[in-house]
């Protein structure tokens, strides 16, 4: 099931030039637990975590779920997955025991249209949205069904949900769009907006925003407890779809596949920043302080936030897929081909690779025919979705 694409034209802007310097935690990390798409309610691929250890790491366990698995929350003792259904449509909720990977609770059908749905964490909950625009909380250390909604007015749910601030952000889309912010203890709809399309793109939320970004680089900014808007960003294209754009260094990095480059707004008013090199069907990139990992044609690139200034690429096998993530200045990345490394990212040295036994998909932000995937971390491991296995490795 393909979702509506887009084409149009893009327009880029100068980049001032400043110094090249690599401030070490300019930006503060997730620590210690994956709570969404991209670790983090930011989207931006960093996670520290004094549990997991220097590379090489060690399997620790290995499931196959028989079915295209989904990026993992990893949190509280357990690694959270959703898989797509062998018997029809729908998913499966997965709860792991993140020492052992034996099941943590029995699996809980998900139910919901095409293969698709996705999980957040936060507030001593976790939650499950599928493409129907069912958003259930659960209790994450027994499974108990804490409280369950059916998301109103839209009628196709395909933006993986985010916690933050005692609240989750969702999107939906079929009359237009709406983003959604639902009380994380309730499930009350606390506010709602309009937006177009609502497809594919996770809220990507700090304490000041919650950013959102559709087709043609529709992009939008609200105020986090009110949703009141603070900014709109058009350009002169229209079209479906959309995808999670990524907060970090006091921009949102957004990516559209309508073939200009991705665009760096900034965060304050929505005027951008500069253009950077990449496809605009690229995966997410990552981020540790102002070193930005940018995975285009297969290739890893390292670059300043600012000057966009590369110091140095990594090939791999010429088929990396993932977006990349951080873990303690390791930059991560897999490989349709089933590989595993881990790199230096001040040097890009690989200092670390194995075959994980499966191809590891890219993520796939444009459809619903599976679950989005792609890599985290937390609790001492690194978590890799293959294709239908996970697979984690630590120390």
């Amino acid at each position: 099931m393909k979702l509506r694409r887009t084409v149009g034209v893009l327009f880029g802007a100068a980049l001032a030039a400043v110094t090249f310097v690599t401030p070490v935690g300019a930006q503060s990390a997730q620590t210690g637990s994956s709570t969404t798409y991209q670790i983090n309610a930011r989207h931006d691929g960093s996670l520290v975590d004094s549990a997991v250890g220097a590379p090489p790491l060690s399997r620790k366990w290995s499931r196959d779920l028989g079915g295209n698995v989904s990026y993992p929350v990893v949190a509280g003792g357990r690694v959270f997955v959703t898989v797509a259904s062998a018997d029809g449509y729908g998913t499966v909720l997965h709860a792991l025991d993140a020492d052992t990977g034996e099941n943590a609770w029995k699996p809980v059908d998900l139910g919901g249209t095409y293969w698709w749905s996705a999980l957040a964490y936060g507030g001593g909950r976790l939650y499950a949205q599928n493409y129907d625009g069912v958003l259930t909380a659960f209790h994450p250390a027994t499974g108990a069904v804490l409280w369950t909604v059916k998301l109103p007015d839209q009628h196709f749910f395909s933006s993986p949900p985010t916690f933050s601030g005692g609240l989750v952000y969702t999107g939906g889309a079929g009359s237009g769009g709406t983003l959604y912010a639902v009380d994380a203890a309730s499930g009350a709809v606390r506010w709602t907006q309009p937006v177009a399309n609502g497809d594919n793109s996770s809220p990507a939320v700090t304490a000041n925003g919650v950013y959102v970004s559709y087709a043609c680089e529709r992009t939008y900014a609200f105020g986090p407890a009110s949703g009141s808007p603070v900014w709109e960003r058009r350009t002169d294209c229209s079209g479906g779809g959309g995808r999670t754009p990524v907060v970090a260094d006091g921009g949102v990095w957004i990516r559209d596949g309508s073939g200009g480059a991705p665009s760096v707004l900034s965060t304050a008013d929505g005027k951008v920043r500069g253009t950077y090199p990449a496809n605009g069907w690229s995966p997410a990139p990552a981020f540790d302080g102002r070193q930005g990992y940018f995975v285009d044609d297969g290739v890893l690139q390292e670059r300043h936030s600012r000057t966009l200034a590369s110091r140095w690429a990594f090939q791999g096998d010429g088929r990396i897929s993932t977006a990349p993530i951080v873990v303690n200045g390791y930059v991560y990345v897999g490989s349709l081909s089933g590989q595993l490394w881990a790199l230096n990212g001040a040097t890009g040295q690989s200092v670390w690779s194995t075959d994980v036994g499966a191809p590891i998909n890219e993520p796939d932000e444009h459809n619903v025919s599976q679950p989005l995937t792609g890599l985290g971390a937390g609790g001492g491991l690194v978590v890799v979705p293959a294709t239908n296995l996970l697979v984690a490795y630590g120390q």
